[in-house]
């Protein structure tokens, strides 16, 4: 992984450490070249025109970052999914617009009418008593919800956590019953992950998925009489993937990981985009033949062995990074105060060193880190764009 980063975005790197060294950022810190970040969205916005989809960008991996949500916004991708509540209220706070929730997680019965009243385009169900949930509230509000069904075969892939929907053989009855429910209205289906990078063939694939959630869209156009306005297919969604779903008859692709240029497809493979983040951390102390750096805001999403976090670089100064590669091991537990580097003979750290780690993140399920943008890396004029916390509260970069 560190080579990636050395190949593709070198200062990015070299900056970490400066801004570390300097106090200007914490240990715990995701940094993010804002430059990359948006010209990943510009190609992603643009194969999706090409190709016709409607794309719904996620906003939980940049943890709802403000800055992040704006370039998105100024780009062109301007109606957001949301993973859970906490997304909704985040983009609802940042004035964004709210496209599609309750497809990982539904939305507890009691923040049901919060989350309606801030107008989402769709809604995903996973069966009929989570829309009996949904009408109540419309009921209530006068307000007619938008809803998808998430379909599952008897193939399907699924991540474990995140099972769940209506099956298959079962969506035409799921659909008319709903379909007597006041207040909501059923216009397409979803379903995840659709797409898929293989490592070992080097190539994207749909999933059982995919096909699961077109011929249940068919299945609701054709026997239950419902017009079908979107047909929502996300998962690894990139350029590449996107014609895959294209081809398949999906119409709503949510690019996530994409559009920092962190896609397996992108790093591993052919998809155009650039790396863009990098985590900083410090070394803390030294015990033995081990360093160990703070944990704090480690999450690091591994997909594919060859994404596995094994190395990072470690120094003093910017100019020393990229020279030393220090074997790295991440203490996954419940109470992570720190991981562990293995320097080999030649590779002397100290205490108050920079560790800048390189991995997909999932920066809202990370505890205790903060994210800052940084602009002006290409013209070699470095400068912090801006600083949230883990709650995007504003710091003084």
């Amino acid at each position: 992984m560190l080579e990636i980063i050395e190949r593709e975005n070198p200062e990015l790197v070299r900056y970490a450490a400066e801004l570390h060294q300097d106090g200007r950022i914490e240990p715990g810190t995701y940094l993010v070249d804002l430059e990359s970040f948006a010209d990943n969205t510009r190609i992603v916005r643009a194969c999706a025109d090409d190709l016709g989809l409607g794309v719904y960008p996620m906003t939980k991996q940049w943890n709802r970052n403000p800055t992040m949500g704006r370039t998105l916004a100024e780009e062109g991708l301007d109606t957001f999914v949301a993973v859970d509540v906490r997304c909704t209220t985040e983009i609802q706070r940042q004035n964004l617009r709210l496209g599609h929730v309750g497809h990982l997680v539904q939305i507890p019965k009691n923040q049901i009418e919060q989350v309606l009243k801030m107008a989402p385009e769709v809604w995903t169900v996973y069966g009929y008593e989570n829309a009996v949930l949904v009408s109540r509230a419309c009921e209530t509000l006068g307000v007619e919800q938008a809803l998808l069904l998430k379909v599952v075969g008897p193939d399907d892939f699924t991540y474990p956590g995140q099972e769940g929907g209506i099956p298959l053989d079962r969506v035409a009855e799921a659909a008319r019953r709903i379909g007597d429910l006041p207040g909501v209205r059923i216009v397409g289906t979803t379903g995840f992950p659709c797409v898929l990078y293989d490592q070992h063939k080097g190539s994207l694939d749909a999933t059982p998925n995919l096909a699961s959630v077109t011929e249940g869209a068919r299945i609701l156009a054709h026997e239950a009489g419902i017009e079908i306005h979107q047909v929502n297919c996300p998962g690894s969604s990139s350029c590449g993937s996107m014609e895959i779903v294209k081809s398949r008859g999906g119409t709503v692709v949510e690019p996530g990981h994409s559009l920092w240029g962190m896609a397996p497809q992108q790093l591993l493979g052919n998809d155009p985009g650039t790396p863009a983040v990098v985590f900083v951390t410090e070394v803390s102390h030294i015990e033995e033949d081990r360093a160990f750096v703070f944990s704090r805001g480690f999450f690091a999403d591994v997909v594919a062995p060859a994404l596995a976090v094994t190395e990072a670089f470690v120094g003093g100064t910017p100019d020393s990074m990229l020279a030393n590669k220090v074997p790295a091991e991440l203490v996954l537990s419940g109470r992570t105060y720190h991981s562990w580097l293995h320097p080999g003979p030649g590779q002397g750290i100290k205490p108050g060193d920079t560790a800048v780690f390189f991995f997909r993140p999932q920066v809202f399920a990370a505890r205790h880190s903060g994210i800052a943008t940084v602009t002006g890396l290409r013209a070699g004029r470095p400068t912090v764009e801006s600083a949230h916390d883990e709650v995007n509260r504003p710091l003084s970069p």
